[in-house]
């Protein structure tokens, strides 16, 4: 099994991201784009596990999500990762104290639980479309954007399996937690 821990969108917010990528496509010479149903907010990337580790995983998931609350995150504006030739074009997050807190405490729990520890630093963003080329500047695309400034409620976090199913890249959630101490 190959997981991650994730932040789950609800329809309104994945709406306004799909408007967002109809406008890359439209610019786009090639790109992947992430589908509907698989766009989300990465916590921590686990990678492949044996199945023992399963119940770990889902007991660091409770323990975390016991301490933390629920809580607000807002949506900022777009970005670029550039990886050779091509880019990795992301909607970012505003900062958020709560995040930080909530991605830390999973870090420190996943390396106390005896898994590799993760040393680049956490960088929220919600990925658009993977392998971006254009005849256009990305930069200038980009730029085009207004900020989306919707806001939505962290309630849940989410243990994700990426597959592929029909040769087609899916994320299957397997455990959701919801956060607080409140039953």
């Amino acid at each position: 099994m190959r997981l991650f821990y994730a932040i789950e969108f609800n329809e309104s917010i994945k709406e306004e991201l799909v408007k967002v990528q109809s406008e890359l496509k439209r610019k786009a010479k090639k790109a992947n784009f992430t589908r509907k149903d698989n766009l989300h907010l990465t916590l921590r990337f686990i990678g492949d596990i044996k199945g023992a580790d399963f119940p770990v995983l889902t007991k660091i998931q409770s323990a975390v999500a016991y301490e933390n609350e629920p809580f607000l995150l807002k949506l900022s504006e777009p970005g670029i990762f550039k990886r050779g030739n091509k880019f990795i074009v992301w909607w970012g997050i505003h900062e958020s104290d709560q995040l930080i807190k909530l991605q830390g405490k999973l870090e420190e729990e996943i390396r106390l639980n005896g898994f590799p520890a993760e040393y680049k630093p956490y960088r929220p963003h919600i990925t658009l479309a993977r392998e971006f080329t254009s005849d256009e500047n990305i930069r200038d695309i980009i730029r085009e954007f207004e900020p989306i400034t919707s806001t939505f409620e962290v309630n849940f976090i989410s243990l994700m399996e990426s597959l592929r199913t029909d040769g087609r890249l899916t994320y299957i959630c397997r455990n959701k937690t919801r956060l607080g101490k409140a039953l």
